[in-house]
């Protein structure tokens, strides 16, 4: 689970697939996260909203692809790729 310390998460998935959570959207509006696949294995990495809340709409949001890359930012509700 990503947390107020951090800002950008290098995902290496060679191993195996990678599920990175999210925090709770209370209290967080306008922290800014940046998560980059960074190797060419056909495992995900996968961005996780904390329970109902979203990434633009969506529950999740899966990178697929070396050097792949999401930058999202809190409204205090949802999540938001920018």
């Amino acid at each position: 689970t990503l947390d107020a310390t951090d800002i950008v998460l290098l995902a290496n998935a060679t191993s195996s697939a990678i599920t990175v959570s999210l925090p709770a959207t209370s209290g967080t509006n306008g922290r800014t996260y940046v998560v980059k696949k960074t190797d060419a294995s056909s495992n995900f990495v996968t961005i996780d909203g904390n329970g109902t809340e979203t990434i633009d709409g969506d529950l999740t949001h899966i990178l697929s692809f070396k050097d792949e890359s999401i930058t999202i930012v809190s409204d205090n509700s949802n999540w938001y790729i920018i």
